[in-house]
């Protein structure tokens, strides 16, 4: 549920403030920096809001007759109701309403340091949707832009140079074949991973089920590995896996170069969907504000909602036998 547009006051803002949300991460900034920048405008912004009126507090005391001598006890035959402020409710008292700490923000998922690009988040309850959105293991698509012709010791363009190369040989059928064999041995090993050979009736029924998803943290899987982008040195390709993470990309790239006898490194990580939320969902950080996250949380949720229901075809995850890779 999303944060109502009518809502004045901070208790009525912290009890709707459910739901998820898909911002756009920029690049070389980590989860931990992203969430506390994301965390304090929002407290920043709800702690602004009207606050409700503090609570009373109700005492009952005693009413002691004047004609009490000293030291003797008596016991009260009145009492008087006294209404008081709660004072463990002054701003005063008990500091800011909302801090930092009382936000539960869950990533769906989790980029890297050197990823921009959709970024997938669930605010306290709403962490339940992440969870049930990452059981039907959703696809992610990236954008990978790379240079021919220099070599890193961290495979990005801002690691230090080890090797420059040539790479006028480079053309793109010769391209497209290479990046043909990687999408064809993953697809393969896709099958492995399942425990059945590809080439069985077992595999046949499978596929025809439609797309195969690991149901567990498994290796990378490509699905689909293509070249949008070519001229020489630079070009960017686009990349349909799963379970991926960024040292995979850098090591693709690197190993894509060797493959074509240069060197190759990443200048730029973009994830430009994950599941249904592509890069036209995402809020730009100058929108991380709970002016804007009322509304983008409803167009989350009714994008959820429209969902079909998936789950993960491959159950289990078997590591390849080592017969099997020797045939591969």
């Amino acid at each position: 549920m999303a944060l109502s547009t009518s809502v004045t006051t901070i208790r009525e803002a912290w009890f709707q403030l459910h739901g998820v949300m898909c911002i756009y991460k920029p690049t070389k900034i980590s989860w931990n920096q992203l969430r506390n920048t994301l965390a304090s405008n929002i407290c920043r912004d709800i702690n602004q809001l009207e606050e409700t009126a503090p609570r009373k507090c109700v005492k009952i005391e005693p009413i002691q007759p004047d004609n009490q001598l000293d030291g003797e006890l008596v016991a009260p035959t009145n009492y008087s109701v006294i209404t008081t402020t709660n004072l463990t409710d002054h701003k005063l008292v008990r500091g800011p309403a909302i801090q930092i700490d009382d936000l539960k923000l869950r990533p769906a998922n989790k980029v890297g340091y050197h990823v921009s690009g959709v970024l997938v988040v669930g605010v306290n309850r709403g962490n339940r949707n992440i969870h049930n959105l990452n059981l039907g293991r959703p696809t992610s698509v990236y954008h990978v832009k790379s240079e021919f012709g220099i070599a890193t010791d961290t495979h990005w363009d801002d690691g230090k140079v080890w090797e420059k190369t040539t790479y006028a040989h480079i053309t793109k059928p010769k391209l497209d074949r290479v990046l043909s064999s990687i999408q064809a041995s993953n697809q393969k090993n896709l099958f492995h991973y399942c425990g059945v050979d590809s080439s069985s009736q077992t595999a046949y029924d499978l596929a025809s089920k439609g797309l195969l998803r690991p149901a567990v943290r498994g290796p990378v899987v490509v699905y689909g590995i293509k070249c949008v982008h070519f001229e020489p040195p630079d070009f960017t390709l686009e990349i349909h896996c799963i379970n991926e993470n960024e040292e995979y990309f850098s090591a693709l790239i690197h190993d894509l170069g060797l493959a074509l006898k240069t060197t190759a490194v990443c200048k730029q990580l973009r994830c430009i969907r994950y599941g249904c939320f592509t890069v036209e969902d995402a809020l730009l950080r100058k929108y991380w504000s709970l002016k804007y996250l009322p509304d983008h949380m409803s167009h989350c949720h009714t994008k959820l909602q429209s969902l079909p229901h998936t789950k993960p075809e491959l159950q289990v995850y078997e590591q390849p036998s080592l017969k099997q890779v020797e045939k591969t």
